[in-house]
C-alpha cells in the first residue's frame, strides 16, 4: 500500500456512496468569529464585490469596491472578524484593490483591515481568515481527481450548498467548522489575538508613521518569516495528531508503526518497522505510542511511551527495517510491544519563546549576528505561498 493508492480508495469510496469521506476525523480549522465573506468578479475597474455578515449583502464595484467591506461594519475594532473566501486567490485580489485605494476614504481602515487579513493569511491554521477550499481539502476527499477538487462549485455541489455567492461561502464555513476543532487549534487563536492587538495599537497611535501599505522592514520581514514558519511546523504537528491523518501518512512514511526487537540499554531501542517506507532521518526527534497509527492520541495531549532522536536505520536480514532510537527517554516499553512512532509534536510554548528572544536580539542595538557562534542550518518547512512569492 502507498499513500496514492490509499487516496485512490478514498475516491472511489466517495464517488460510490455519492458524498465526501473523511480525509480527518477532527475539523481542521476553528469556528470563524462574526465572519464577513467576501466572492470577487471581474479584475480592475470592472471588479464587482459581493460580501456577506449572514444578515445582510452588499455589493460595490470598481475603485469604490471596498466599501461593500465598509457597509457591513469591517473597521479597526477591538475584535477582529474571521474573512472567508473560496480561495487563496481571492484573497490577494482584494490586497490588491485595498493597496490601490484612497487612504483618506471613508473605508480606509477597511483597506487596512484587508492588510492584516492578507498577512494572517500566510500562517496555516489562523482563525483570522477561512479559506474554504483548503479547509474542505484537508477535512474531506471527494469523488472526483485531484485536479479539480480546488474548485469552489465541486465543493458546493458536493456539500449541497445552492447559493454561489459570499452566503454560500457561511454555509460553507459553517460545514467545514462543523464538530469537534482539531485539538491545538487553540494556539492559533492566540496568536492571532496578539497580532491583532499589536496591529490595533499600531494603527491607533497618532504619533507612529508606520503605514500598512509600505514593505516591510529587514526586521520586521526576518520576524514575519519566522511566525510563518512556526504556524506551518505546529499545524503539520497538530495534524499527525488526527488518527485518521496519522493512518494515511504511515503509508508515506511520516508515521511508522512496529515491534520493539531490543532494549540494549535504559536511553537505546530499536524498533523493527512494519514496512521500508520511512521518512524519520537521522537526529529526527522522535516520540512513540503504543498501538497502531490510528491510536495515536492529539499532539501534546498525553506522555508518550518513549522519546528521543533517530540514531541509526539498517535493513535486516529478513528484508525489514531496524530504526535505532537513541538518547530515549522510555516510560514502561517492553520487547515485543507494539509502538507507533512520529515526528515529536512542536510545542507552541517553545515556538513563542523562542520568537521573544528573536525578536530582542533583533531590537538590540548591537547585531547579534555579529557575536557570539553562527547559526546551526536546519530545515523548516515554510508555507507554500511565501515559497512562491520569494522565488518571484
Amino acid at each position: 500500500m502507498s499513500v496514492a493508492l490509499f487516496d485512490l480508495g478514498q475516491r472511489f469510496r466517495a464517488a460510490t456512496l455519492g458524498r465526501p469521506v473523511p480525509r480527518a476525523l477532527f475539523a481542521p480549522v476553528l469556528p470563524p468569529t462574526n465572519p464577513v465573506a467576501v466572492v470577487l468578479t471581474g479584475a480592475g475597474d470592472r471588479v464587482l464585490v459581493r460580501a456577506s455578515d449572514g444578515a445582510r449583502n452588499t455589493t460595490a464595484g470598481g475603485a469604490d469596491g471596498l466599501s461593500a467591506l465598509a457597509e457591513l461594519g469591517v473597521s479597526i475594532c477591538p475584535e477582529f472578524r474571521t474573512l472567508v473566501v473560496a480561495d487563496r486567490d481571492t484573497t490577494s485580489q482584494l490586497l490588491e484593490l485595498a493597496r490601490a485605494s484612497d487612504p483618506h476614504s471613508a473605508y480606509a481602515e477597511s483597506a487596512a483591515l484587508v492588510g492584516w487579513w492578507s498577512q494572517r493569511a500566510d500562517h496555516p491554521g489562523t482563525s483570522a481568515v477561512l479559506t474554504v477550499v483548503d479547509a474542505a481539502v484537508a477535512r474531506w476527499v471527494p469523488g472526483v481527481p485531484p485536479a479539480v477538487e480546488r474548485d469552489i462549485a465541486l465543493w458546493r455541489r458536493w456539500l449541497g450548498v445552492a447559493d454561489s455567492g459570499p452566503r454560500g461561502l457561511l454555509e460553507l464555513s459553517a460545514a467545514v467548522s462543523a464538530g469537534t476543532p482539531m485539538p491545538g487549534l487553540e494556539a492559533f487563536a492566540d496568536d492571532d489575538r496578539a497580532s491583532w492587538d499589536a496591529f490595533v495599537a499600531r494603527a491607533g497611535d497618532p504619533s507612529s508613521r508606520w503605514d500598512w501599505r509600505r514593505r516591510d522592514s529587514r526586521r520586521e520581514a526576518a520576524l514575519g518569516l519566522a511566525t510563518r514558519c512556526d504556524a506551518a511546523e505546529l499545524y503539520e504537528s497538530l495534524r499527525l495528531g488526527d488518527p485518521l491523518v496519522a493512518t494515511r501518512e504511515s503509508f508515506g512514511g511520516s508515521v511508522v508503526s512496529g515491534i520493539i526487537t531490543t532494549l540494549p540499554s535504559g536511553s537505546v531501542i530499536e524498533v523493527t518497522l512494519d514496512q521500508l517506507a520511512c521518512r524519520l532521518r537521522e537526529q529526527t526527534a522522535v516520540e512513540g505510542f503504543a498501538g497502531h497509527p490510528c491510536d495515536l492520541p492529539p499532539a501534546l495531549a498525553s506522555a508518550p511511551l518513549l522519546r528521543g532522536r533517530v540514531a541509526t536505520t539498517r535493513v535486516t536480514a529478513t528484508e525489514q527495517l531496524a530504526i535505532t532510537i537513541g538518547d530515549a527517554i522510555v516510560r514502561g516499553a517492553r520487547t515485543g510491544q507494539r509502538v507507533t512512532l512520529r515526528p515529536r509534536s512542536v510545542d507552541p510554548r517553545q515556538q513563542r519563546s523562542g520568537r521573544q528572544e528573536l525578536h530582542r536580539r533583533y531590537a538590540a542595538r548591537r547585531s547579534w549576528l555579529s557575536g557570539g557562534p553562527p547559526p546551526s542550518p536546519r530545515r523548516r518547512d515554510v508555507p507554500l505561498d511565501v515559497v512562491i512569492a520569494a522565488a518571484e
